[in-house]
């Protein structure tokens, strides 16, 4: 225990002066006897003295001597009422006309000890509880730090997923059987779906449905070849050579050029 602190924390003692600006005060309050005292609010005056009341007994106030069932002590210096342990947890009233208090330090407030030995008091236990909200409060500014956080990241992921699903939904493909004419198109498909898409025979163009227009979506024959398909079934998208053959499917390309190609493709050379 630091003494040197402890005594230049000193007990103070408020004394009312009873005049017109600072006078005594009245006081009509309700205490429950615990341990054997009641502590009152202020100090009380000697001179009006401390009447009590309740509890179904007609107390008498005592100087000194022993505590009988209906006897109460006064200490007037440090405002506490004594009685006898039999009226242990009676609620009762107390008048009396206030004059001061003491105002003790929690430094100066023991809370456990060891024998006559001060383990502990109300201020180390006031630091502990500081120390644990200053903990506390750390911890839940960590914690907003995670939040904000993890709302960024839902946030990125969201605006990732969102820009998925678009890239989803304007390259999806899904193929429908092939007509001949660019009308017959129009006729056979009059409420497609994003995605629909489909192969113009007379022209070769493929059209993918956008949810507004068929938009030509052919891939160039320049650059990218044929498709050459072997399978038994005639293939949906015309822009891929087909070899009927008895035979489980396989796709192989083929690019018509004046010059060899680059890499594996099947050449086939024009003229």
């Amino acid at each position: 225990m630091d003494f040197l602190k402890l005594y230049n924390d000193p007990i103070l003692y408020h004394k009312r002066k009873d005049t017109y600006d600072d006078p005594y005060m009245s006081y009509n309050e309700t205490h429950s006897i615990l341990n054997g005292r009641i502590f009152l609010t202020e100090n009380p005056n000697r001179e009006n003295r401390v009447v009590v009341s309740g509890g179904n007994k007609e107390w008498k106030e005592i100087e000194d001597g022993e505590l009988e069932d209906d006897c109460y002590r006064v200490d007037y210096m440090m405002g506490v009422v004594f009685f006898n342990s039999s009226n242990e947890g009676k609620e009762l009233q107390v008048k009396y006309v206030g004059e001061g208090a003491h105002f003790f330090p929690a430094a100066r407030i023991w809370i456990k000890r060891s024998g006559n030995t001060v383990v502990e008091t109300l201020q180390g236990l006031i630091d502990e509880a500081e120390d644990c909200i200053i903990r506390m409060n750390e911890r839940i500014l960590e914690c907003e730090r995670v939040i904000k956080r993890c709302i960024e990241i839902t946030e990125w992921c969201r605006a990732i997923t969102s820009n998925y699903e678009y890239v989803v939904e304007n390259t999806k493909k899904e193929y429908k059987p092939l007509v001949n004419t660019y009308t017959e198109l129009l006729d056979t498909y009059p409420n497609p779906l994003v995605g629909w898409t489909v192969t113009v025979r007379d022209s070769g163009i493929v059209y993918r449905w956008d949810g507004f227009d068929w938009i030509n979506i052919s891939i160039s024959e320049e650059f990218d070849g044929y498709d050459v398909i072997t399978s038994y079934n005639e293939p949906h998208n015309i822009k891929r050579v087909w070899l009927r053959l008895n035979a489980p499917p396989k796709k192989r390309r083929i690019k018509p050029s004046v010059d060899a190609p680059i890499g594996g493709l099947i050449w086939f050379r024009k003229e």
